[in-house]
């Protein structure tokens, strides 16, 4: 590995280094999204995120459309429902999927403030209470940047 490192370039090498290797391959365009995103912001949870495992599963509970396991023995893992990822739109898929790095990798808790419209503050709303998520390209920064501050 160290040879092709080496081929590939320093970049190439860090890039890969930040990147779970446990996660399912259809999570892993999201996880480097998150990557990317926290990196802009000037974190660096690499090392968090080589603890992580991920898969798309089926989901038995009602309305749970992922979850983060948390161990202090075991790697953190993140679980997907498969039905609902096999429905979602792109920003759907990344809006779950940061939600749960959100818990995982940041420590984040469930936050179910409202915007004076309604609308849910945060990405990490709990689902539990009246707040409407609305996430798309024209506030996605603001919740990123909320996400991540």
């Amino acid at each position: 590995m160290g040879i092709i490192c080496c081929w590939l370039g320093f970049s190439a090498c860090e890039r890969e280094q930040a990147i779970p290797s446990k996660v399912d391959e259809a999570l892993q365009p999201y996880f480097e999204r998150f990557d990317q995103e926290a990196r802009a912001r000037g974190y660096d949870f690499s090392l968090e995120m080589e603890e992580l495992e991920a898969d798309i599963i089926g989901i038995e509970r009602d309305g749970v459309l992922g979850q983060c396991h948390y161990s202090e023995q075991a790697p953190n893992i993140v679980e997907v429902d498969n039905e609902f990822w096999a429905n979602a739109t792109d920003l759907e898929k990344e809006y779950v999927v940061f939600h749960e790095l959100g818990h995982c990798v940041l420590g984040r808790n469930h936050d179910d403030g409202r915007n004076g419209d309604g609308t849910c503050s945060s990405i990490m709303q709990s689902g539990l209470t009246s707040c409407r998520v609305s996430y798309h390209s024209e506030n996605r920064t603001l919740y990123l940047n909320e996400l991540f501050e």
